[in-house]
């Protein structure tokens, strides 16, 4: 499995048994890419004809360390419009942000 920690050994045998175990060797497998976030969901602020409450849950399971979130915005549904990019990396110490959207039509 990815960024997994293993811990191993290895001995060798003869008809007779078992001889005594090497050291133990620890390992951690590489990252992998995360699954998506959870609970995604965007608010008007109120009052703010540019201003959006963007709130997610942090994916699971957790393959190795987020280290943030890009959130991408688009004023159209149909995505006929050039994506916004937000970020480039929000930080994971806070799911709840405000994203300042320029030219979103409510």
């Amino acid at each position: 499995n990815a960024y997994t920690q293993y811990s191993c050994y290895v001995t060798a045998s003869t008809s007779v048994g078992e001889g005594a175990p090497t050291s133990t060797v620890i390992i951690l497998t590489s990252l992998s890419v995360p699954e998506p976030p959870l609970n995604f969901s965007l608010l008007p602020v109120p009052g703010s004809p540019t201003l959006l409450f963007a709130n997610w849950s942090a994916p699971l399971p957790t393959i190795g360390i987020i280290i943030g979130y890009i959130v991408y915005c688009n004023t159209s549904a149909s995505q006929a419009y050039p994506e916004q990019r937000i970020g480039p990396n929000i930080p994971t110490t806070r799911s709840v942000v405000n994203v300042t959207i320029l030219a979103v039509k409510f």
